[in-house]
């Protein structure tokens, strides 16, 4: 008896492992935008309270947030836009 090789070596297709990137990719993006929002937001409530480190903090938390535009700002401008993954929820 033979052993069928479809089931085996069957692989997905290339649109449905760039939607689980995408889908892997916005999952990350929403928890870095939200941290990086709490960042932004310590940082200011050190400022208040007269700490000179609020600064870095809010430039760290801005980074963080836009963390993904930055990227697809960068893959444009090498000219490999088609390698941009649009995050999905």
């Amino acid at each position: 008896m033979t052993i069928p090789y479809a089931p085996i070596i069957a692989q997905a297709n290339l649109t449905d492992l760039k939607d689980m990137f995408s889908l892997a990719l916005g999952v990350i993006f929403f928890f870095g935008f939200v941290y990086g929002i709490f960042l932004i937001w310590r940082g200011a409530k050190k400022i208040a309270d007269g700490d000179s480190e609020g600064y870095s903090s809010i430039f760290g938390g801005i980074i963080i947030a836009a963390a993904g535009l930055i990227m697809s700002a960068f893959f444009v401008l090498a000219g490999i836009g088609d390698a941009v993954i649009t995050p999905t929820f």
